[in-house]
């Protein structure tokens, strides 16, 4: 999306929701009118973001509207994502749960427990599209809220064997974004939870690659000699039981902690709730292996997956810090140190879909949303969704061609206003110095050691900008009316 777009939130909203189709135009005219809306302030309560007392009526109408759903409100964004997913030739698929609590709103109906069962929302399940060197974010290729439903009680591990889990969204993810066009890779990205050998075989099945952060410690065979071939035969080999030796089978952990360092780096880690930021003096080691599905999962059509596995440790961790450590499974062949380094790169973007998450929860309030019904939620949630999107896609813009004239990628009058309250010559202003300055009206302090501005700072600076361009249009009106006066 081209960035005067993005940041005009009528244009964007006009692109992203135009082609909805809600079974009338008026309702297409009203998703469009919220979307530019709340586009504008996406942290304003809906009664703010509408303007007038009518037009919230109308907005919370939409969403308790039975022939809108949140399917139909979100499709167009899905379709928009996977049309670009199409052209890269790679691009990571990066895939987390959260959970969107409504505890503060008992009378909210339909929803489900969240967290330790006492309060009660709903869960998220959503696949970011990223391009992998540059961390853009093309869009949401997939995303299901569902609700949790606690096991019965008394369930035996058989009869919860044959029940559908809550863990298999990750397959049903998986399975709904499908196959990519020849001549693209899809890579599906995830931590720990995503390590279930459903979901990697899944993977494999869709004709799409994987790289998991491994939590279980499997049984594996050790078959180094068998990587060539399995390059060879990786697009069939999810379909056929591999036909080779059966050495006697290890434990995954055991075996990659016996593997030798092969290279060093330092990695910046970001600051956590525990942690502030700091450097890492890490190793790393690489090798093949066939993964074995678990016991229980053996009388299935599961069968062993070649995968290469990464391991990423901190040998000597600062005094009272738990050292880093890795172990990571991929299906894409990695056969050299710099492999295993992107590897361990495309691992390290998989943060971006929790700043997705977040940016839904703090930059556009859904936990503060205070609608009557699960359902009516759903709908909120499909205006919603696209608009965290244009937050981290804001993000993105601010850091691309740095140096390039602003008038050149920002839209005249941006540059004109900020370069004047600034204090600076807009003809001189670089896209970096202009997108900066914006981050600066949002607190952002550019510090010696600070990273480029994140989408908070750029969000609440560009929120002040557009008030700046309101008053600039008024007083453009004013002058024109006044000189018109006879």
């Amino acid at each position: 999306m081209e960035t005067s777009t993005l940041l005009l939130a009528p244009a964007w909203a006009e692109q992203t929701f135009g082609s909805v189709r809600l079974g009338h135009q008026r309702r297409t005219e009203r998703a469009v009118a919220m979307a530019a809306a709340i586009a504008t302030d996406a942290g304003a309560s809906l009664p703010k973001q509408m303007g007038s007392e009518a037009e919230a009526h109308a907005a919370y109408r939409f969403l308790q509207t039975p022939q809108v759903s949140y399917e139909q409100l979100i499709g167009p964004h899905l379709e928009q994502t996977k049309a670009s997913m199409g052209k890269p030739e790679r691009v990571l698929l990066i895939q987390d749960t959260t959970e969107v609590d409504y505890q503060q709103h008992p009378t909210t109906t339909g929803l489900g427990p969240v967290g330790n069962g006492t309060h009660h929302g709903f869960l998220l399940q959503t696949v970011l599209a990223v391009l992998p060197a540059s961390r853009q974010v093309l869009g949401i290729a997939h995303q299901e809220p569902f609700l949790r439903h606690p096991a019965p009680k008394g369930e035996t591990k058989r009869q919860r064997a044959q029940r559908e889990r809550e863990s298999q969204v990750w397959e049903r993810s998986v399975q709904a974004i499908g196959e990519p066009p020849a001549g693209v890779q899809w890579i599906h990205v995830g931590d720990r939870y995503s390590d279930m050998f459903p979901f990697l075989w899944t993977c494999r099945q869709q004709h799409c690659d994987f790289v998991v952060r491994a939590a279980q410690d499997r049984c594996v065979d050790l078959l180094v000699e068998q990587a060539d071939a399995a390059v060879k035969r990786r697009s069939h080999h999810t379909r056929r039981p591999e036909q080779d030796q059966q050495p006697a089978q290890q434990h995954l952990f055991e075996v990659v902690r016996g593997w030798s360092a092969q290279g060093k780096q330092d990695l910046k880690l970001d600051a956590t709730k525990t942690q502030p930021k700091r450097v890492a003096h890490v190793v790393i080691s690489f090798g093949c292996l066939r993964l074995l599905p678990p016991d229980s999962q053996q009388s299935t059509d599961l069968r062993p997956l070649v995968v290469w596995v990464v391991r990423v440790w901190e040998p000597e961790p600062p005094e009272g810090v738990e050292g880093l450590v890795w172990i990571l499974l991929t299906s894409v062949p990695t056969q050299t140190v710099e492999q295993a380094w992107e590897r361990v790169d495309w691992y390290r973007a998989r943060w971006i879909v929790e700043d997705y998450h977040q940016g839904l929860k703090t930059g556009c309030r859904i936990e503060q949303r205070h609608l009557h019904s699960y359902e009516g939620l759903r709908r909120l949630l499909g205006l919603l969704a696209p608009t965290a999107v244009r937050l981290l896609q804001l993000r993105a813009a601010s850091r691309l061609d740095p140096q390039q004239p602003a008038s050149q990628v920002l839209p005249a009058e941006v540059v004109a206003v900020v370069a004047a309250k600034a204090g600076l010559p807009a003809a001189g202003l670089t896209a970096q110095q202009c997108w900066y300055t914006i981050a600066r009206f949002g607190g952002y302090l550019a510090r010696k050691g600070d990273g480029p501005p994140g989408w908070k700072t750029l969000w609440g600076g560009w929120l002040y900008i557009q008030t700046l361009l309101e008053g600039a249009h008024l007083a453009a009106r004013l002058s024109l009316d006044s000189s018109s006066d006879p």
